[in-house]
């Protein structure tokens, strides 16, 4: 499958040569000039380094100077405007391994670009050396298996497109635009992970280039410590050039929803609670709260027409002030798509929405958030909630509701308007909500990073110290090595 045309399809060596190695002083250390790398790099001779690895990577490469740089370096979420050292857009695994190389060389971080999608932008980082994926987006399938495998740069619409025709699917996130590894590699809170599970469950085997430049293959039966850890550890143990998923056969959703509004939010999620206390598998369920219209009830049926009806006759009678909207649902390629945007986000997973001051607390922050911010609750259960929580690293087990704050932007004013109310919500939630989804976190602290893993940190930081100790790939959701 070919890359599809993006903006940066200018990207050459030679367009580096040419504003880069010709320009010589003046540019080729341009970012360490503003500030955003190190001052000893200069000393320790990278700029001449650079010159080389640029002649050496045979894809595209840009540093500050260099046409489309700024392009480039622009990720999804404007609330982050980061200058990295360098970005190669990589053609190949050996591209991988000498970038990576590099880095380890000059103490510089790596940053590691997938789908670019990140709602905390860390495709990109400040005097960093950006390991783009782009061309890493192949898709091959064996249906008789029901195993796909992608390039580390695949985004979901271009590994739906290649299955959903066979009749196959794979628990994947709603925006087509999202890159597959920045989902899975997170956990991958998916809708259909009642039945099979979350993204990350369903990762059989990947292909990872480690801080020493060592390509290894992962797999319940090589490098198991490090297949454990990328199912939800997220990037921080190596650059992930391929993954391979387990495919299932393609499902109808039939799908109920009640439009709440703002009348009652509290009383609603109360029913709602009761509602999802105990669910098949075969059902999703979840809460939204649009910053204009309110609050939404939804649920959807994997199963039979008969069992859905049962389902949503029960739904109905207990929602049967509001009317219910009923339709079907399969996935499609492209889903829902969203323009870049400035975001503010916070996540949470809420193990039960039976306790009143929790639902207090919701109903106010929903309130406060009219034309500010919208929240999502997302029931997980079924599959995804047996996992062990030493199974994998994600940590999100049991049933829950996997919840993101979020609030769009687009002026000073909203941004502070954004931020504070994020701010203040997402710390009320705090008490009932120790994890979260990773992915859904704003760049946090090391405590709070220990925070949402809980017991699954320890080793965690472990496997980071056998094979990153120097924390090169910190430009995630870190995970600090251990101590030895």
């Amino acid at each position: 499958m070919a890359a599809e045309p993006d903006a940066f399809s200018d990207w050459t060596r030679r367009a580096f040569i040419r504003t880069g190695v010709a320009a010589a002083g003046a540019v080729a250390l341009g970012a360490c000039a503003r500030g955003s790398a190190p001052s000893h790099l200069d000393a320790n001779g990278v700029a001449a380094d650079l010159d080389g690895l640029a002649r050496q990577v045979r894809g595209r490469f840009l540093r500050e100077g260099s046409p489309l740089y700024d392009d480039a370096r622009r990720v999804w979420n404007l609330a982050y405007d980061r200058r990295p050292l360098a970005m190669a857009r990589c053609d190949g695994v050996d591209d991988v391994r000498r970038c990576v190389t590099f880095a380890r060389r000059h103490d510089i971080p790596v940053a590691i670009r997938g789908g670019g999608h990140s709602y905390a932008g860390f495709g990109v980082a400040d005097g960093a050396l950006q390991v783009d994926l782009g061309a890493f987006n192949t898709v091959s399938v064996d249906p008789e298996r029901r195993v796909a495998s992608v390039g580390g740069g695949t985004r979901i619409k271009e590994l739906l497109a290649m299955i959903l025709p066979l009749g196959l699917h794979t628990p994947m996130g709603g925006c087509g635009d999202v890159g597959v590894a920045g989902l899975a590699l997170a956990g991958g809170d998916t809708s259909p992970r009642g039945m099979y599970g979350t993204a990350c469950d369903n990762v059989i085997g990947a292909q990872l280039v480690t801080a020493d430049g060592d390509v290894l293959e992962l797999g319940p039966d090589r490098n198991p410590d490090l297949f454990w850890a990328i199912r939800g550890g997220g990037g921080n143990f190596g650059v992930v050039t391929r993954l391979d998923f387990q495919l299932h056969p393609l499902l109808t959703q039939r799908r109920l929803s009640f439009m709440v509004g703002w009348n009652d939010i509290a009383g609603a999620l109360r029913t709602f609670g009761e509602l999802v206390r105990e669910t098949p598998d075969v059902v999703r369920a979840g809460v939204t709260v649009d910053k204009d219209t309110g609050a939404v009830i939804s649920t959807g049926h994997y199963g039979d027409a008969e069992s859905a009806s049962a389902h949503q006759a029960k739904w109905i009678s207990a929602f049967r002030t509001l009317k219910p909207v009923v339709d079907t649902a399969v996935p499609t390629p492209q889903g829902q798509m969203w323009a870049t945007t400035g975001l503010a986000v916070d996540g949470a997973f809420l193990e039960g929405l039976t306790d009143d001051r929790l639902v207090d607390v919701l109903a106010r922050a929903a309130l406060a958030g009219r034309s500010v911010g919208a929240m999502l609750f997302g029931l997980s259960n079924g599959v995804a909630s047996r996992v062990p929580m030493a199974d994998t690293a994600y940590p999100l087990r049991g049933v829950g509701f996997s919840s993101l704050l979020s609030a769009e932007w687009h002026t000073a004013a909203e941004r502070v308007r954004a931020e504070q109310w994020v701010k203040e919500w997402g710390a009320a939630l705090r008490p009932w909500a120790r994890r979260a989804y990773v992915n859904y976190l704003a760049p946090s602290a090391p405590e709070r990073i220990r925070e949402v893993y809980g017991v699954n940190y320890a080793r965690l930081a472990r496997i980071k110290a056998q094979y990153d100790p120097a924390n090169l790939f910190r430009s995630n959701q870190n995970i600090v090595p251990a101590i030895s």
